[in-house]
């Protein structure tokens, strides 16, 4: 392994509080089970929210000052919907400590219908900026610190986004997803922070990529980080995932003399098609902009 490359003890919630934050995020749904809001803000708890190519749904954290929140935007994978995402204790951990809007897009058919995707469901990229259009004003969101992440396919959407509206968020955090085939011949400028985990023994996702029987393809990790910073800053990383890393460990490797500062890391961990919501908020932590208030905030979400 490259000498930047440093070992990262993997983060887990103890099963005491994720027991916690399911008891938490269970009742403060249920307190509002068939309600809907009654401000110009709120939406219906079941239902979501809803724009004009779908719906999606929204944790809020308590608000005891004006300043606009900073936001989560999580992708689910194949078969996945917005309802599991807002009731994964994981994720409502982080975005509950780091005081921040968990949202949830909810893909059509349960799937992502980006370029090489085998769904056609919709326009992907018209969607995501409806929601961003939607959440924005009504939620009084930060569009400066904006984090997209997402599991697998949803990882892949991110990787979309992160190649086609670099600027509406301020950085990416894709988890075992990559480019699909046909990979994109480049990628809208400027080039956004972003920090790829990815399993070196998932079969599911390999970083290499596999054919499906749709005669889709998944494309190859590091052929898509060529794509992203095509000046050769990541040259040599396939070569250096061959060494497996150790059981409960990430090895991250952060790009260097790609031309501007924004940060581009790829880390790998010695597991198989699995996602941990710690990565999100160690990504989290890493790219927001300088300044932004990270903190425990006391108090839960709720969904509007």
């Amino acid at each position: 392994m490259g000498a930047d490359m440093v070992p990262l003890a993997r983060l887990v919630l103890p099963l005491a509080a994720i027991v916690t934050m399911a008891v938490f995020a269970g009742s403060a749904l249920q307190a509002q089970q068939g309600k809907v809001g009654t401000t110009a803000d709120a939406c219906p708890v079941i239902e979501g929210c809803t724009v004009a190519s779908g719906r999606y749904r929204i944790l809020l954290p308590p608000r005891p000052h004006a300043e606009p929140l900073g936001a989560i935007m999580y992708f689910h994978g194949y078969q996945g919907s917005a309802d599991e995402t807002i009731a994964d204790p994981g994720l409502v951990a982080v975005a509950r400590r780091l005081g921040v809007a968990l949202i949830a897009p909810d893909g059509a058919g349960r799937t992502w219908s980006y370029p090489g995707s085998p769904a056609r469901h919709r326009d992907e990229f018209a969607f995501v900026g409806q929601v961003l259009d939607d959440a924005l004003p009504r939620f009084s969101i930060d569009p400066h610190r904006i984090l997209a992440s997402g599991f697998s396919q949803g990882g892949s959407m991110v990787w979309y986004l992160a190649c086609r509206m670099p600027q509406r968020f301020a950085a990416f955090a894709p988890i075992a997803g990559a480019f699909w085939e046909p990979l994109p011949e480049s990628c809208q400028g400027p080039r956004p922070p972003l920090i790829h985990v990815h399993g070196t023994s998932d079969a599911t996702v390999p970083l290499a990529g596999r054919a499906l029987r749709s005669s889709a393809r998944q494309g190859d990790v590091f052929k898509s980080l060529s794509i992203l910073a095509p000046a050769g800053c990541t040259a040599g990383w396939a070569e250096d995932a061959r060494a497996a890393p150790a059981p409960g460990t990430l090895i991250c490797r952060v790009a260097k003399g790609c031309g501007d500062q924004a940060r581009l890391e790829l880390c790998l961990h010695g597991g198989g098609h699995v996602a941990d919501a710690a990565w999100v908020e160690r990504a989290w932590r890493l790219t927001m902009p300088a300044g932004s208030p990270v903190a425990a905030r006391r108090g839960g979400l709720t969904s509007p």
